[in-house]
């Protein structure tokens, strides 16, 4: 993974085949018992993560052992360390030690509200341009424009919320392989690595200053959206009985599913998976699941 760019595995990069060729595909359950039995099954749906399953009980098995790999593998890409943004400024001479020891303590006395790059910014002392160049070293990432960005062209790459909740922005899918996602301040790992795996895309995760960022994020936010649902269950093997209940009862020709922080995003597709860019936003509905956790973001 090059800078901040948060990728899918190899194996994950290309979106899976949507359907089984034949009737006489092997089911995806490696415990299942049926044998030549499904020979004679009709069933060619669902289809989750690019596998069939012979039966519904079987797809309850395959489910599980997604549930069990994406509890296992936690909220996040891997961790990699970065300088404090404050020392950065104090390092490349923007801010002096004062003005950085000034900006903590008023993000202290404000229990975090404030922002440090935004404390900055509102005393004088720094500008956007200034601290968003600094966050694209901060985060070893690029500065994206969102000159050219069109809603209408990213309408169906996330949910609503967790755009909002984690303060990104899909801006654009160059050449239909790879999805740019900005952010304002902290680029949240977490959502670019579901948000690859979930589309089959490369994520390209880069900086955008505040006020471009708000401005493109209102319209992304009106913009239509893919129908989506919310759902709480209590622990996460409900989860797993819940998620195999709705892809039994839906019937999708695709379903595929990541964890952001303590939700789970599981995204149904209509109609079959394309080869390239993004679904309409009528291909496919997102279901987010809270398993009794809190959208926890780690700090930045």
């Amino acid at each position: 993974m090059s800078g901040s760019a948060a990728q899918p595995p190899r194996s994950a990069a290309a979106p899976p085949s949507p359907l089984p060729r034949s009737p006489f595909s092997h089911c995806a359950n490696p415990l299942c018992a049926t044998g030549w039995m499904h020979l004679w099954r009709s069933r060619r749906a669902p289809v989750f993560e690019g596998r069939w399953a012979c039966s519904a009980a079987c797809m309850a098995e395959v489910v599980r052992a997604a549930v069990r790999r994406e509890a296992s593998m936690g909220s996040s890409a891997p961790y990699r360390h970065r300088i404090p943004l404050g020392l950065l400024l104090v390092d490349r001479g923007h801010i002096s030690p004062d003005q950085l020891r000034d900006a903590v303590r008023h993000q202290a006395e404000s229990g975090g509200d404030l922002r440090l790059g935004q404390w900055l910014i509102e005393s004088g002392i720094l500008s956007e341009t200034v601290l968003t160049r600094a966050l694209s070293l901060q985060w070893n990432c690029p500065i994206f424009s969102p000159a050219i960005f069109r809603s209408s062209d990213v309408a169906s790459s996330m949910p609503r919320f967790l755009a909002e909740a984690l303060c990104a922005l899909p801006l654009r899918v160059p050449g239909g392989s790879t999805l740019c996602l900005a952010f304002p301040e902290r680029i949240d790992r977490a959502l670019a690595y579901a948000a690859g795996r979930i589309l089959g895309l490369r994520v390209s995760s880069g900086i955008v200053g505040d006020a471009e960022f708000l401005a493109a994020q209102r319209d992304f936010l009106a913009a239509p959206a893919p129908p989506a649902r919310f759902i709480e269950v209590s622990s996460t093997p409900a989860l797993a009985r819940h998620v195999a209940s709705l892809i039994e009862a839906e019937k999708p020709l695709e379903a595929r599913l990541a964890r952001v922080h303590g939700f789970w995003w599981l995204r149904l597709w209509r109609r079959a998976p394309r080869d390239a860019g993004l679904p309409d936003c009528s291909d496919v509905e997102d279901i987010l699941c809270s398993s009794g956790e809190s959208l926890a973001v780690p700090g930045s």
